[in-house]
């Protein structure tokens, strides 16, 4: 299993109403819970977890909010923001206030046209209207079209066909 799975796996489970879910895939077990934790029993075909160090053996879970700890959560998301170069909170800032832009619905990976052989749904200098068709996001090997909810000029395309996306980013910046 794959750390992009992984995090798509997460993905769809903060959006559900579930308070458990358990995955097995080849070799490994994902176990999602929104409650305390609970020990998972061992299971003897599979072998137990051995960490790694890098980057593709994190995997980090959404924080789930509890009563009691809302001062806690917001202090940690102040403490990641700080952590953030300040050209990179100035670029989010400006982007937050000047122009239009049409955002990922889902996680998944973004493709520009239905298939590598087909030109791509559009391009920079093309212009949209609402319910035009301008990318497809694939999750969990499902392929979602994404509409314009505006109309406007392409001016850029923030993505690279075939780049990981998250809920809510930005895909296309408009005029």
């Amino acid at each position: 299993m794959q750390f992009e799975e992984v995090k798509e796996l997460i993905a769809i489970f903060e959006k559900t109403d579930l308070n458990d879910m358990e995955v097995q895939l080849d070799n490994a077990v994902v176990r999602l819970n929104r409650g305390k934790a609970v020990p998972m029993p061992p299971m003897p075909q599979v072998p137990p977890f051995q960490a790694q160090e890098g980057p593709e053996a994190v995997f980090m879970a959404g924080k789930i909010p509890s009563a009691g700890n809302d001062d806690l959560q917001k202090q940690e998301a102040s403490n990641i923001l700080d952590t953030l170069p300040a050209d990179k909170r100035a670029k989010d800032e400006d982007d937050a206030d000047n122009g239009n832009f049409i955002t990922s619905p889902i996680v998944g990976t973004f493709y520009q046209s239905s298939s590598p052989e087909k030109p791509p749904y559009v391009n920079v200098g093309d212009t949209v209207s609402k319910g035009d068709i301008v990318c497809i996001i694939e999750a969990m090997k499902f392929m979602n079209e994404v509409t314009s909810e505006k109309s406007g000029k392409v001016v850029e395309i923030l993505v690279e066909d075939g780049q990981f996306v998250e809920f809510g980013e930005k895909l296309f910046r408009l005029s």
